[in-house]
């Protein structure tokens, strides 16, 4: 850019009907918060459809998590992470009126500035839902496999108990360092294989039975923060949608751990 800023541009094939483009424009146009990724611009005609968002660095948290650069990102990066991308989401949820439901969160959609800041992006999919906790359904399932909650998948309603889930499965991910499919066999995606890791230990209801999905690469960790976070995204990624906390919960568990979570001893390795 003429100023010196660096900015991103997204290409979409399609004209000035494509509903992506459209989602895009009509949300990040109409919000500011500091952990969602900034349009700045747009241009559209018959055939292509750009949109300029504000340049992040660090690319995307899949990327880094999942990439040879994982190793970087060591505990406590990851936990400011997770906690500024729950204060993106929940500024759709609870402070944007119609509230946003993103109906896409996941790790790829998280990008990282320079000093590895979360913000929320990718708003191809988003929705406009009038009153918190209702419902909408949908023609078609979207999103990305792994994250999809079962409820969406088998009825096609989608409400922001869906984005709850989809963001517990991006918490379990920061904690394993995994994808959350295609490492576990077939038909198994990241909840199943944690849930079954942990209740496989002598002592499930134990803290240390998190310590069996630790990523390895990991070179030290509280303890007592990680079971904190693993209990927070195992409420996430509850079944039942009811039984799901609020992202604005979600922000202050995370805001607010057990003080045995705030001054732990180390593992280290």
């Amino acid at each position: 850019m003429p100023d010196g800023l660096d900015v991103a541009i997204k290409r979409l094939v399609g004209g000035r009907n494509d509903s992506g483009f459209s989602a895009e424009i009509q949300t990040l146009g109409r919000i500011r918060h500091r952990n969602i990724v900034r349009l700045l611009g747009y241009v559209s005609n018959k055939d292509t459809n750009l949109l300029l968002y504000e340049y992040m660095p660090n690319g995307s948290l899949g990327e880094m998590l999942h990439g040879p650069k994982g190793a970087h990102l060591q505990w406590e990066r990851r936990y400011t992470i997770a906690l500024e991308a729950a204060r993106g989401l929940c500024y759709l949820h609870h402070d944007c009126s119609p509230l946003i439901i993103h109906r896409d969160v996941k790790s790829n959609n998280i990008l990282l500035g320079e000093d590895y800041e979360a913000h929320v992006a990718d708003f191809g999919l988003a929705k406009f839902l009038q009153d918190a906790g209702a419902s909408e359904c949908m023609s078609s399932i979207a999103g990305s496999y792994g994250y999809i909650a079962p409820e969406y998948a088998y009825t096609l309603k989608v409400d922001e108990k869906s984005d709850v889930y989809s963001f517990g499965v991006v918490l379990l991910e920061l904690i394993a360092g995994r994808k959350p499919v295609g490492e576990f066999g077939d038909g198994v995606d990241i909840v199943r294989w944690v849930r079954k890791m942990t209740s496989e230990q002598p002592q499930p209801s134990d803290p240390a039975s998190v310590l069996a999905i630790v990523d390895p690469r990991l070179s030290e960790y509280p303890v007592t923060a990680v079971n904190h976070l693993f209990k927070v995204a195992m409420m996430c990624v509850e079944d039942e949608s009811t039984a799901r906390p609020s992202m604005r919960e979600v922000v202050h568990m995370l805001t607010n751990p057990p003080q045995s979570a705030q001054w732990p001893s180390l593992l280290t390795f």
